[in-house]
């Protein structure tokens, strides 16, 4: 438990610099309230998502550096909105946790949505696509069974929109950071990079990552045609 509160208070201590962009808004008291001392959503504390851990040493990157990164995106005007917070996971079978899933939205105001995985997790996005510039939940299951999984699981995503090419991020990225981060060109298909994803660090063996979505992402085209909605 003193190691969980840890993890939640550096993600408050994360999104506190997030929020110094009047773009990124993080209070949605509806969908999902993050506070020093625990995460609320209408489904329960997804923390408790993270039943399996890996066994690393606490690291963060340098917090002042992610300030002056947010700074420079912010002053540039090239961040559009935070898209959404997802959570990685373990399940011994990632269906049942899809049906465990729709069964608990159900009880909600909200909705269940789907979009097609290109990876070893299923996509499920919980919220409402109809106001398609709000923010979204994301919960990514991945069976124990995979053997790729232990690089990247359990994690906690915060996924921005922004401006810039996947060029223009990783140049950045490299800049603010000394070259010293770890990035990923993730969500690539048919050769366009849609994310950029930078490792904030490990806490409690839970990794935290900024998505940075590309100018190649339409938001609206891909709430209404590419989350079919199940719940």
């Amino acid at each position: 438990m003193k190691n969980q509160q840890k993890l939640i208070r550096t993600l408050k201590t994360i999104i506190d610099i997030l929020s110094a962009n009047k773009n990124l808004l993080f209070d949605n008291g509806d969908l999902y309230e993050i506070s020093s001392s625990k995460i609320t959503t209408p489904v329960g504390d997804p923390l408790t998502l993270f039943k399996e851990k890996r066994r690393i040493k606490d690291e963060i990157i340098s917090l002042d550096q992610l300030k002056d990164f947010i700074n420079y995106i912010s002053v540039s005007n090239s961040v559009i909105r935070l898209n959404h917070i997802g959570f990685g996971y373990l399940v011994d079978d990632k269906q049942l946790e899809k049906q465990r899933l729709i069964r608990s939205v159900q009880k909600t105001k909200f909705h269940l949505y789907e979009e097609e995985s290109n990876d070893f997790g299923l996509w499920l996005f919980m919220g409402n696509t109809k106001k398609w510039q709000d923010p979204l939940i994301e919960f990514v299951p991945v069976e124990k069974s995979n053997e790729n999984y232990d690089e990247y699981l359990p994690h906690i995503q915060i996924d921005i929109d922004t401006k810039y090419s996947s060029d223009q991020i990783v140049d950045l990225v490299n800049k603010y950071f000394d070259g010293k981060i770890k990035w990923y060109r993730v969500a690539v298909i048919n050769g366009v990079t849609y994310i950029v994803r930078i490792k904030i660090g490990s806490v409690d063996g839970v990794n935290i990552f900024l998505d940075l979505a590309t100018n190649s992402r339409n938001v609206k085209k891909h709430r209404e045609e590419f989350l079919k909605k199940i719940s």
